[in-house]
C-alpha cells in the first residue's frame, strides 16, 4: 500500500511540474476508475478500501501541489 502511495506521490510531483490542473483531474479520475472496478471484482468493496482510495488520491494530489509549487518559480507562463 505504501509503495503505491509513494509512486502516486512521485507521479503527482512530475505532473505538477509539467502540466496544469486539468491533468490532475484526469489522472485522479483514472485512479478511481482503475481501483474501484478491480476491488469490486476481486473482493467485497468495504469502507477500508474506500479510505485507501482516498489516501491514494490524497498522496497523488499532494504530490501535484508540491510539483506545482516547485515548478512555479521555473516556468514563466504560470
Amino acid at each position: 500500500m505504501f509503495l503505491i502511495a509513494a509512486l502516486l506521490f512521485a507521479a503527482g510531483i512530475l505532473e505538477g511540474w509539467l502540466y496544469r490542473a486539468p491533468a490532475i483531474v484526469a489522472s485522479s479520475v483514472l485512479i478511481v476508475l482503475t481501483c474501484l472496478p478491480l476491488w469490486a471484482l476481486t473482493s467485497m468493496l468495504d469502507a477500508a478500501k474506500v479510505l485507501i482510495l482516498l489516501a491514494y488520491l490524497a498522496a497523488h494530489q499532494s504530490g501535484y501541489l508540491m510539483g506545482a509549487c516547485i515548478g512555479a518559480g521555473i516556468h514563466d507562463d504560470r
